[in-house]
Formats: C-alpha cells, structure tokens, sequence
C-alpha cells in the first residue's frame, strides 16, 4: 500500500506507522510521531491530502501553519508534487487489499520462506528466512515495502543488489539471489549475519583496546575492499557493522549498501536522483563534505570520516558530537556542528566521562582518530587501507604516520573560524610591536649617542693625561739643562778648542730638539723623541765637562737651553689649543706684559717658531703667562740670540 514517512537518519528506520490516502487505509502508530500543537511535516501533509476540496485544504494549512511560513511553503510543494505524479500515493480503494500486501511471517517468495521480521530501512523490509532448494539454510531476504516501489526506490534497491554482488570479502554480507515478488516488487537474499552493533558487541563483552582495534581493522579492510570496487558506503555506522561469533572468535560484517554510491560506473539501468538538499546517511558518522548536501563533492574519503568517529566511539563510549543535540536541531545547524565543531583528543573524552585511565589512548591513538576526523578531506588518511595499516603499526609498537598538526595549520584553522576576531587581534598586535619597536630603536639611538660622548669624554681625559705627563717630562729636562749650565760657568776653564766629538754631540742635540719642535704634536712620536733627547744632552753634558773651552761650550748650552725652553711652551700651549685653546699672537702677549715692540730680538722670530695660546675665556695678563713669557725674555737678553738661531 502506498505510505509516505521521514526517515529517521539516527535510528536508520522509519517510524512503524503506515498512512493511507483517499479511500486506502490506516494502520494505528505504534510510537507517537506528532507533539501535541506541533505538527510535524508528515502529519500536515497527510491530514491534508485527506480534506476534498482545495479551499478547506487551505484553510486548515493556515490554521496549522501559523507562524511558521517555511513549514506552509514545503507542504505546498508536496501537495503539488503529489497531484502532479499519478503514481505519488495513489489511493487504493480496498483496504483489505493494502493490508494483504504486506508480506509477514509464513508467506513464500521464491523459493524462501518467511519466518520472522528482523529489520526495516528506509524502503524495504529484512525478514528471517529459510531457504530450502537446492540448500537448507538460514538467510536474509530484504523486499520493497508496499508502495515504495516508485522508479526511484526501484532503482536503489537494484543499485544496493548490484553493489554486494560486485564484493566479495569475508567481512562484507554476500549476496546469494534476487528476483521479484508475485506483485511486482524486487528482493534479493543475502547472507545471514546474527550479529549485534560492533559497539554493543565491545561493550556487553569487555573488549580491551587491543581486541576492538583488531576488530575494528577488519572493519577497515572490508571498507577498502568496496573503495576498490568503486562502491562509497556513505552510511557507516555501528548499526551496518554487525559483530557475531564463528567458531568462539568475533567477526565483523558490513551490511546495508543502501544509498550506496558508485565511482565511474552504473550500478543499475534504472535513473535515481540525489535531491539537491536533502540529507543523505546519518548525522552523527557522516562527513562534513556529505553534510554540505554536495553529492559530486562526496568520495571515499568520507566512509574514512565515518570510521573515525566509529573508532572514537569504541575508544571513549561516545561519538564526538552529542546525538541528543544533533536530534533536535535543524539541518542548518547539523551542518555547523559537522563543519566547524573540532572533536576532543579520545583521551581527554575518557578522562571528562569515567574514572578509566586514558593513558593508553595517549598519544599514538589520539593522533589516528584525529587524523581520520580531520574536517579537510585531503588531511585524511588517503584509504581505509592505510588506516588499518596505521593501526597495525601502533598493535605492533612502530612508528605511526599520524602525526600533530603544524601550528601553521592550527592557526590557519583557527583564523578561518575566527576571521574577524583574529584580524583585529593581529592589527592592535601590530601597532604594539611598531610602537615597541619605534621606542626599541629611540632608547638605541640614546644609547648609542651616550656611549659615543662617554667615549670623546674617556679620548679628552687620556690626553690630558697625555700632556701633563709631557709637562713632566719638559721640566725636568730643562731643570737637568739649567743644572749643566751652572755646573759650566762655576768651572770657568778655558778649552783651545772643542773636540770633534763635542762638535758632533752639539750638532745631535740641536737636530733632536728640532724634531722634538716638529713632532709636539704627534703623540705617536713624542716620547720617543724626547727620551733620544734626554740622552743626548746627558752626552753633551759628558762632553762639556770635560772640555776646556768654557765659552765656546757655555754658547751651545745656551742655545740649547733656550731652544728647550721654547719647545717646552710650544708643546704645552699647543696642548691647550688642542683642547679649549684661543690663539693669542706673541706681540699681543709683548704688550700684555708691558714690552715696548721692535726692540725684542724675539719678536720677529717667536710668531714664526711659536704660537701661544690661552684657555678660553682667560686674559693674557694671567700670571701665569706674564711669568712664562718674563722668562723667556730674560734668557733671551742674557744670551743675546741671533735670528738665525730660530
């Protein structure tokens, strides 16, 4: 008989109730489908399709719809649908004839018997049967429910028949017939699996980690074989993965190829759409690229997906996404949730739900399933196959290939999920480090200009340092040429003449002390020259003692001594000048110190030989100067200089 459900996709089945239309039948609901002042789509359409005349149609639609346009928008479209195929719901005019459709315990097909019913999808029934040519045996025969047998279903039904004929492995049901009912409708007989949810099986039989992953390898293999044979399950899950015993040892079967998908090829003549829009498989296993509602954009990777979060159920109890919120929200909001929320680490779930340790679900484990979880389906495992051999190599105690994700791809997923949040977060981070970086680079600026000064500073007080060593060093050598000239003119010998060696001392000490004038200035060189001097003098002292021509000898000392004295100033002034001098001219300083000009022998030859200079800011009448220049005037006078000496 026609009827008309929604497929519940978290039980997998419709619920028991059978609708009839116009003068067809109704069968009392089992279960309640309809909450009190909220009907549901089903009921609308179904009450609807009832009522005559067109105009109490509407208006109990718009009783029913109020408030709620989209819900009166989709019942309209069904409405139309309905009158616009002859074969939607066709109402049957015997009652009786729809019940007796209905096949039930002890009815034949072929050559199979009916003995109990033992499961219900989306558009067909599996009964428990007994085959009895040309073998005796138990198995599974699945038929297109009455009225269901629309082209649609039609070819579903024969695209899951061709698939499990396509297969052949020991954990995927066989399938061993197929025909057609006396009215009509397909079946086919498949393998018998007496078998209960993998999960369950775990659960009621303590399975430790070792033994579910075991089984749950040959669950991926079977997966594998029919990726191999072009075939994407699109609905794995606990309740098509059927655990049973043979021969005292678990074996794990994959069944209901119902909406499977085919790659590259056609599993039936017969046309069959994927509506644009409607959700195809079960919300809490299936893949976010199979929740977008894209069916070109579905591949293998997404039965890799569905075994990820089959994986995590048996590890923790749970499947990553809570079923009681996913039951009551709406498509839009199940997309979400699939699309966006991140699964937890299986170890942190166990953790946050028992007492049980998760240490053994630490680390290798947490990175497989999280790999097979990846919302980016070229981040999956690329096959079932290589999951599986993933899961060997941790039973096995190797190295995985699972591993963390980058931070660069945490982050890139993080920004994705938080676009706006995230960019004004790196703009104000931005500002902070231009403006951490604009200080970083003035308080550099202000160390570096304090180190330069404290560097000038360090270079002024070396050479002061320098120049009163130099002071030093002049006074006592003009003190030591004083000492030799009065030592001379006590003696007060006469010499016929001076020795060869006197001359040639007297020539040495007057070229050093030129060199010690042109050299006052190059610190280098200085102290060099002057200890070559101080040598010099102590053997022209050597010499004039012992010489007898205290004139000739007293004449050089003289000279000497003067032309000492006169490098002594110029060293010590231009010292000065270099540091914070102010040049004064040598007749500036005559008239400072009261000297009438033109008649000192001095004059003419000191602005040539010598430059005098002050401390800035000093006046040349500081005592200083007016003794220094006094002295310099009075050996001047008492030796009588010529010119020529300077």
């Amino acid at each position: 008989m026609p009827e008309g459900r929604i497929f519940d996709p978290f039980s997998g089945v419709f619920p028991h109730r059978v609708v009839g239309v116009g003068q067809g039948c109704r069968r009392p609901s089992t279960e309640p489908s309809v909450v009190p002042n909220q009907p549901t789509l089903e009921t609308l359409l179904h009450e609807a399709l009832e009522i005559p005349g067109q105009q109490d149609r509407a208006a109990y639609l718009d009783a029913s719809c109020t408030g709620d346009p989209a819900l009166r928008e989709e019942v309209d479209s069904l409405i139309a649908a309905h009158f616009a195929d002859e074969t939607f719901l066709e109402p049957l005019a015997d009652p009786l004839w729809c019940e007796a459709r209905r096949e039930g315990e002890g009815d034949i097909i072929g050559r199979y018997k009916l003995l109990e019913q033992i499961g219900e999808g989306g558009f067909g029934t599996v009964f428990l049967a007994e085959q009895s040519q040309p073998v005796k045996r138990q198995v599974a025969l699945k038929v297109i429910k009455p009225g269901m047998d629309s082209r649609e279903v039609i070819a579903r039904f024969e695209a899951e028949r061709q698939a499990l004929a396509l297969m052949d492995h020991p954990h995927i049901a066989k399938v061993h017939d197929a025909g057609t009912t006396e009215a009509g409708r397909p079946y086919f007989v498949m393998e018998l699996v007496k078998g209960v949810p993998i999960t369950k099986y775990c659960e009621e039989n303590s399975l430790d980690t070792r033994e579910r992953l075991e089984l749950f390898t040959d669950v991926c293999a079977a997966i594998q074989h029919a990726h191999q044979k072009g075939i994407i399950h699109r609905d794995v899950k606990p309740p098509n993965i059927l655990v049973s015993l043979q021969d005292g040892t678990p074996v794990a079967k994959v069944i209901d190829f119902g909406i499977a998908k085919a790659i590259g090829m056609e599993l039936t003549e017969k046309t069959f759409l994927t509506q644009h829009g409607r959700m195809i498989g079960t919300p809490q296993y299936m893949s976010p690229e199979q929740a977008e509602l894209h069916p070109l954009a579905v591949d293998t990777r997404s039965d890799i997906y569905s075994l990820g979060v089959i994986l995590f159920e048996l590890l923790t109890g749970t499947t990553p996404l809570n079923g009681d919120h996913l039951r009551h929200a709406t498509y839009a909001k199940i997309q979400r949730l699939i699309r966006e929320v991140i699964p937890p680490k299986p170890s942190i779930r166990l953790a946050a739900l028992s007492a049980a340790s998760p240490r053994s679900l630490r680390g290798d484990l947490d990175w497989i399933v999280l790999k097979a979880l990846e919302k980016d389906p070229a981040r999956h495992y690329e096959s079932a196959g290589a999951m599986a051999e993933d899961l060997q190599r941790f039973l096995q105690h190797k190295p995985i290939e699972a591993r963390p994700p980058s931070m660069a791809y945490v982050m890139r997923r993080f920004t994705r999920r938080h676009r706006g949040p995230v960019f004004a977060g790196a703009a104000l981070l931005l500002m902070l480090v231009l403006g951490v970086a604009g200080t970083s680079v003035g308080m550099k600026r202000a160390l570096d200009a304090k180190a330069e000064l404290e560097h000038k500073n360090a270079e002024l007080d070396q050479q002061k340092l320098e120049l009163v060593d130099h002071k030093q060093r002049l006074a006592g050598l003009l003190e030591s040429n004083q000492k030799m000239l009065g030592e001379i003119r006590e003696r007060n010998t006469s010499e016929a003449g001076l020795p060869t060696e006197f001359e040639a001392l007297r020539k040495e000490n007057q070229d050093l002390l030129d060199k010690v004038s042109n050299e006052v200035v190059n610190q280098e060189r200085y102290a060099e020259e002057i200890e070559r001097l101080r040598q010099a003098n102590a053997r022209l002292e050597k010499v004039v003692m012992e010489s007898k021509d205290t004139d000739a000898a007293l004449e050089v000392v003289r000279a000497a001594l003067f032309k000492e004295s006169i490098t002594a100033l110029a060293a010590n002034q231009r010292g000065q000048f270099y540091l914070d001098g102010t040049l004064i001219p040598y007749p500036t300083l005559l008239k400072a110190l009261s000297l009438p000009p033109g008649n000192d022998p001095l004059e003419k030859a000191m602005p040539r030989r010598l430059e005098v200079t002050l401390p800035a800011g000093a006046k040349p009448t500081d005592d200083v100067f007016q003794s220094r220049l006094r002295e310099i005037a009075e050996a001047a006078d008492r030796i009588g200089l010529h010119h020529e000496l300077f």
